[in-house]
């Protein structure tokens, strides 16, 4: 199990520039959990006591659908804050986070936190430049969802994530897009078919691939 130690906070980029005592005092208000694959993280509607920082592994925002089905709002990497929205707000958090794969997360008490470290310079900046990406993603998310149809969002995605796309089961990334496995398969076919993308998956023309959603 990695240690919570002074050396791995001064490896969090946000927390590079700190001083020791700094860093001495982040590390009695934070604690270091691993979390197992799909083992849940937070649940929407719970209390954001804590601030959250991936560490290492994936980490999944999503909501749950009337049907039960998970809709898959932003998947993590290291080093990302964790819905740091709703610790700023002090608001619920608005969806649930779950671990993609196993994941060790540095959680920090928000409260703590806020009064001490917060607003030191390069700290506030970083959180405010996450902030601001993760309004943006969301801007995206809803436009997509509402202006682009099935074969649209699938062409997107291919393009800009083709590395995704080759290394993730289709079924996954068809949750990510709020799509049916069997509707995603079936504009697959029609890609390869048009000769978008080969059999093994690989973008054969990206000049026609954009047109499909552009």
């Amino acid at each position: 199990m990695t240690k919570l130690t002074l050396k791995l906070l001064q490896s969090i980029p946000i927390f590079s520039k700190i001083t020791s005592d700094e860093l001495k005092q982040l590390k009695q208000i934070s604690t270091l959990k691993k979390y197992v694959k799909n083992q849940i993280i937070f649940y929407e509607g719970d209390e954001s006591f804590n601030l959250h920082i991936l560490i290492d592994g994936k980490i999944d925002i999503f909501k749950t659908d009337t049907k039960g089905k998970e809709i898959i709002l932003k998947q993590f990497l290291p080093f990302s804050f964790i819905a740091e929205v709703s610790n700023y707000n002090h608001i619920k958090f608005p969806a649930s986070a779950k671990a993609f794969e196993d994941s060790i997360v540095l959680i920090i008490n928000y409260k703590k936190f806020e009064t001490s470290l917060l607003y030191h310079p390069s700290i506030a900046s970083n959180i405010i430049e996450s902030i601001s990406n993760k309004v943006l993603t969301l801007e995206k998310l809803i436009s997509e969802n509402m202006i682009m149809d099935a074969t649209q969002r699938i062409a997107k995605f291919i393009y800009e994530n083709e590395e995704q796309f080759l290394n993730n089961k289709h079924h996954i990334i068809a949750n990510k897009l709020n799509i049916t496995a069997v509707t995603f398969s079936r504009i697959l076919k029609k890609f390869r078919e048009k000769g978008l993308i080969s059999l093994n998956n690989h973008i054969l023309d990206k000049n026609l691939l954009k047109k499909e959603f552009s």
